[in-house]
């Protein structure tokens, strides 16, 4: 079987195209890839292929989020060129949509350390982390029932 992941001519050929050198720009304030590894990413289906999967049958491959902003992103789908997604999405309250994002984006997004918590205390910066324990799951046993 052959290995679905390979290096060309110094760029990365995935199944569903080609993505060169992935930016990670505050990998040493993260302390881990923002990215999950090529293979991780190999298996995420390409944009429009779970278009006929109803909500809560569709697989969640990533989750990024921002805890004291309650932001959460949930990719289902990957543009491997272009690093555009299609997921579930919620910006700081308990309701989401599915929608784009594009994950280069939410790599470079950081809050100010001027920016004050929910709870008023005043936070150093924070970046968009990718939940590193999180594995594929059905949309039904991950998102909140009443987004579905």
């Amino acid at each position: 079987m052959e290995h679905p992941v390979r290096i060309v001519e110094g760029r990365v050929i995935l199944p569903a195209g080609i993505w060169g050198v992935l930016p990670d720009l505050h990998r040493e304030i993260r302390g881990y890839d923002f990215y999950p590894s090529f293979e991780d990413l190999a298996r995420i289906p390409p944009l429009g292929a779970t278009a006929d999967v109803p909500d809560p049958a569709r697989t969640l491959h990533i989750h990024y989020a921002t805890p004291r902003e309650q932001y959460d992103w949930f990719v289902a789908e990957l543009d491997p060129i272009s690093g555009r997604a299609f997921g579930w999405q919620r910006a700081g309250g308990p309701y989401g949509e599915w929608g784009h994002f594009i994950l280069g984006d939410l790599e470079s997004v950081v809050f100010p350390a001027s920016r004050r918590a929910r709870d008023g205390s005043q936070q150093g910066p924070q970046l968009v982390e990718r939940d590193t324990d999180f594995r594929p799951t059905p949309a039904a046993l991950c998102l909140p029932a009443s987004t579905l």
